[in-house]
């Protein structure tokens, strides 16, 4: 296969050219979007505020089970939604580089556990772009 940018050859399953950097898909550049970086920037600006969020909740109920009026095991649930909010923004990292399409829908449905509405409209806008991950 040929570069359609630069006409350097190129191999039959690469993704872009070495010489020129050019998409390729099938001899064709690859159309490139913004679906991927706007499912990027929603993944990591959500998931980092659910990270925030959780962080003042997680000292808010560690400040009430002092007080005797929330059980102490309730502070620990706002660590279990840690893990979802990290996937959120690695998942929105990939994303915005267009490397693993599979780690960015990772991080995208991760979303929809933290915040639904910006983990849906992520979760839609990253299958749109798969076409553009390498």
């Amino acid at each position: 296969m040929f570069c359609s940018k630069c006409g350097k050859e190129a191999p039959e399953n690469a993704a872009f050219c070495a010489s020129c950097g050019a998409g390729l898909m099938g001899g064709q550049p690859v159309r490139k979007t913004k679906w991927s970086t706007a499912a990027g920037i929603i993944d990591i600006a959500a998931g980092g505020f659910s990270l925030v969020t959780l962080l003042f909740m997680t000292v808010f109920l560690f400040i009430m089970a002092g007080s005797d009026e929330v059980p102490p095991f309730l502070a620990l649930i706002p660590l279990v939604m840690l893990i979802p909010g990290v996937l959120a923004i690695v998942g929105g990292i990939f994303a915005l580089r267009r490397r693993s399409w599979v780690m960015a829908l990772i991080g995208s449905i991760a979303l929809i556990v933290t915040s639904s509405i910006p983990g849906v409209a992520a979760l839609v806008l990253t299958v749109m772009a798969r076409d553009e991950f390498e």
